[in-house]
């Protein structure tokens, strides 16, 4: 098994293994990774309303309206019109192999999660080689 992929299925599983929060944070550092801050996923509390929306009663009626968003969901996500979306389980949202992709290429921008070094090729013993000891012939 080589390295990407020992370290691919190790990564995912890591990923599994998360409780949704936990999920829900690696994802937002992918998104600032690949640089698509659209895609980041939000705790559906007031805090989220008062940070997009603060004053803008019309426009946040306006995107729970035309989105698929329930208040009673945990979790709430811009869809590609600006309106909301929201789910309890934040794995519809997630793409887990584009993550452990992202993490096998830049596993520096990712806090807490250790790769396999990559092994070092075997050199053979060669039958051949000079043991600086003389022959007999």
């Amino acid at each position: 098994m080589n390295y990407i992929t020992r370290n691919l299925e190790s990564v995912m599983e890591y990923l599994k293994g998360l409780s949704d929060d936990e999920l829900v944070s690696i994802h937002n550092e992918y998104c600032q990774s690949a640089g698509n801050s659209d895609d980041e996923i939000y705790n559906n509390n007031e805090e989220f309303f008062e940070t997009f929306f603060s004053g803008k009663v019309v426009e946040a009626v306006r995107a729970a309206s035309y989105g698929n968003f329930e208040f009673r969901h945990d979790y709430v996500q811009f869809n590609g019109y600006a309106n909301l979306d929201s789910f309890d389980d934040p794995s519809v949202a997630i793409d887990l192999g584009s993550i452990a992709d992202d993490i096998l290429e830049n596993e520096r921008n990712y806090y807490g999660i250790e790769l396999e070094d990559e092994e070092e090729p075997e050199e053979e013993d060669s039958d051949d080689e000079d043991d600086g000891e003389p022959t007999e012939e």
